[in-house]
């Protein structure tokens, strides 16, 4: 494929075809997966039972990682990309936990949930994606129950040089290096970070830089 094409898949809403099919086969890698149950595990710690929304899920491990610990939840992943739901779907399936977890297209900007849906928002590694990040975190506050708490992980562009490495380090594909470059390039310092989320109504947040990334933890009041 061409560099061309590629590009065009990446600056879509959501990554589509041969990328989003590349990007998954990257994701299933021990290092991702282990990255993927540290996060599930997170969660699992934070709500035991109820409905969860993960945003930008991708492939879908994240969510089927949570299936797994979480039997009493239901889980919906929301992504702007037809593919990923097609493979997170497939691999939910594969899973055997597709009778909990669901995959449906969307834009988080637009959350396409009643108010007070969830008792969890949780999203990996899709922040720097959101193309209106403000209406995306208003979003995750208005489908919060009262109480609901939501787990927000990205890179951050401000991570030092030997940080980037070392997450590039792991990475074996040129394609894959190519995106996780673009990724830094999109994502987020803490200060933007606090700085959008001045404009929503949460007024209980959490942002800490985590390594090469940051991490924010959203509360509702109940």
């Amino acid at each position: 494929m061409r560099i061309g094409e590629w590009l065009k898949q990446v600056g879509s809403e959501g990554i589509e075809g041969c990328f989003a099919r590349k990007y998954a086969e990257f994701a299933s890698s021990p290092a991702s997966m282990a990255r993927y149950r540290r996060t599930a595990a997170e969660v699992a710690q934070q709500v035991q039972s109820g409905r969860i929304l993960e945003i930008g899920p991708g492939p879908g491990y994240i969510a089927i990682e949570i299936a797994k610990l979480l039997p009493q939840v239901e889980i919906v992943g929301l992504d702007a990309s037809r593919t990923m739901v097609e493979i997170a779907a497939h691999n939910a399936e594969e899973a055997e936990v597709a009778d909990r977890v669901a995959f449906q297209l969307g834009n988080a900007a637009q959350m396409p949930f009643p108010a007070g849906s969830f008792d969890f928002v949780v999203s990996g590694g899709s922040l720097h994606e959101w193309k209106e990040p403000v209406k995306v975190f208003g979003g995750v506050y208005n489908v919060l129950k009262d109480g609901g708490k939501a787990l927000i992980g990205d890179l951050r562009r401000d991570a030092p040089k030997e940080l980037r490495d070392e997450v590039a380090g792991g990475v074996d594909s040129w394609v894959m290096r190519w995106g996780l470059k673009h990724s830094f390039a999109e994502a987020h310092t803490r200060d933007e970070i606090l700085g959008l989320l001045a404009q929503t109504a949460f007024s209980d947040y959490d942002v800490a830089e985590d390594g090469a990334g940051l991490r924010i933890v959203l509360r509702k009041s109940s």
